[in-house]
């Protein structure tokens, strides 16, 4: 059976290409993952450490994934263009690395302080990822292909995402919180290295023919100077670029709200069904991993639509997905306590909903706009996004910490048959599904978009 990846231009030995595409979806995918054992621990040790600190309100432990997020935000934006120079091999090696230091010493600190800043550099670390694993893997792949291939490689952070709170649920539960940060930095430290040995940034650096099919002919930058194809940019030309390009604003500005979303149920989810549902921090870890499971399969069936049903076009599969996410979230609202299976098909649903926006939007979509700086375009796309995740650690602690007033006044202004459904997570809801209108309707306004090969 011919692989999806493998239908670029024709080498000398198809054979070759085909080992060294897998070998590089493989390295790329178990990097990726493994990233997560270092990131989403620390949504399910949450609940735990307000319990062994319960001086600090949730408002204030939503400030640690929080200052990661706004961290992240600026890594995406440099790290993007410094990808274009350096490549995934070097800097994902040593962002590997930084990011088992930072998880190594958070297991050892009680400092609130201290959390604050080893979770920012954490946060710094990650950002050097995403756009370098879109970047690489456009780098071996057809433009036809590509929205099948970006949705295949974007479930390594669904699934490390389940597998980080699974192997951080029985660590935390069983030997306490701490584990669930020192153990997985283990594993991302031996990551690195395999990384470092096996991968290839293009074909041209495993002596193979180019196989990106949308580099032809010549770019235009913001001031209309014709740039050939065939020469590297600038780091200005790049910048220009960038910044120039309407398409790509709209996909940043979008993905500053869905982005925001995905991690208030990622950051959060854990602790809702721990908190509201009663159930335990291990079988809480075991029911919310139906959010990026599922998710993974809404992933790469988004692609499978983009590049099928709407011949490369990627807004009309957001749009869809993110305004029947918008009813979902409503949905969480009318849960009620206690029925945590509800609970978890729920979470499946959203999952379904938001990681194909969230796969388009910051991989396919903006190496479709900008084939000769797809680093720096998801840099730029992941840095809006990661701000908009800021709003999901505090600003969702907050509104937990705010919420019994408000839903008190919901009470006294809904019907009587409603007002004993709503309790302290509605608010949150409400204004996920606010959230989540608004990345939709940007999505139709660039209805029509679609890659240059296409």
């Amino acid at each position: 059976m011919a692989s999806p990846l493998a239908a670029g231009p024709s080498t000398s030995d198809p054979r070759l290409l085909w080992r060294r595409q897998v070998q590089t979806f493989a390295l790329l995918w178990t990097a990726y993952a493994s990233y997560y054992l270092c990131r989403m621990n620390f949504a399910v040790a949450q609940p735990l450490i307000l319990a062994e600190f319960p001086e600090w309100s949730a408002a204030q432990i939503g400030w640690i994934p929080s200052i990661y997020a706004a961290v992240y935000a600026v890594g995406q934006f440099v790290n993007g263009q410094l990808g274009e120079r350096l490549g995934a091999r070097r800097m994902m090696t040593v962002a590997m690395a930084l990011a088992a230091a930072s998880n190594l010493a958070f297991s050892m600190t009680s400092s609130y302080t201290m959390m604050l800043v080893l979770w920012g550099i954490n946060g710094y670390a990650q950002s050097a990822g995403w756009a370098l694993v879109v970047k690489t893997i456009t780098n071996w792949t057809p433009t036809k292909r590509r929205g099948l291939i970006v949705g295949l490689i974007s479930t390594s952070y669904q699934v490390g995402n389940v597998l980080a709170w699974l192997l951080a649920g029985v660590l935390a539960e069983s030997y306490g919180w701490r584990t669930a940060f020192w153990f997985p930095s283990i594993l991302l430290a031996v990551m690195g290295v395999i990384f470092a040995i096996g991968l290839r940034n293009s074909p041209e650096d495993a002596g193979l023919p180019p196989v990106r099919d949308d580099l032809g002919g010549t770019t235009r930058d913001a001031e209309g100077a014709v740039i050939a194809d065939d020469r590297p940019l600038t780091a200005i030309e790049v910048l220009r670029l960038t910044f120039s390009n309407r398409v790509l604003w709209i996909l940043g500005l979008g993905y500053f709200c869905a982005n925001s979303v995905r991690y208030a149920f990622m950051n959060w989810a854990v602790t809702y069904m721990n908190d509201f549902h009663g159930r335990s921090i291990k079988g809480s870890a075991f029911t919310a991993v139906a959010l990026p499971l599922i998710g993974a399969v809404g992933a790469v069936s988004a692609g499978w639509f983009s590049d099928r049903l709407f011949h490369g076009r990627r807004a009309p599969v957001c749009a869809i997905s993110l305004y029947f996410l918008a009813l979902v979230c409503l949905g969480f609202v009318f849960i009620p306590k206690g029925e945590w299976v509800v609970a978890t098909a729920m979470l499946g649903l959203a999952g379904f909903l938001i990681y194909g926006p969230d796969m388009l939007m910051s991989g396919a979509a903006t190496a479709d706009v900008h084939p000769r700086a797809t680093a720096a375009a998801t840099g730029f796309t992941m840095s809006l996004g990661a701000a908009g995740s800021i709003l999901s650690g505090a600003g969702v602690g907050w509104l937990k910490d705010i919420s019994p007033g408000l839903v008190e006044s919901l009470r006294a202004a809904v019907p009587a048959g409603i007002a004993p459904m709503l309790g302290e997570w509605t608010v949150i809801f409400l204004v996920l599904a606010g959230l989540s209108l608004v990345p939709a309707t940007l999505m139709v306004t660039i209805w029509n978009a679609r890659p240059k090969g296409a």
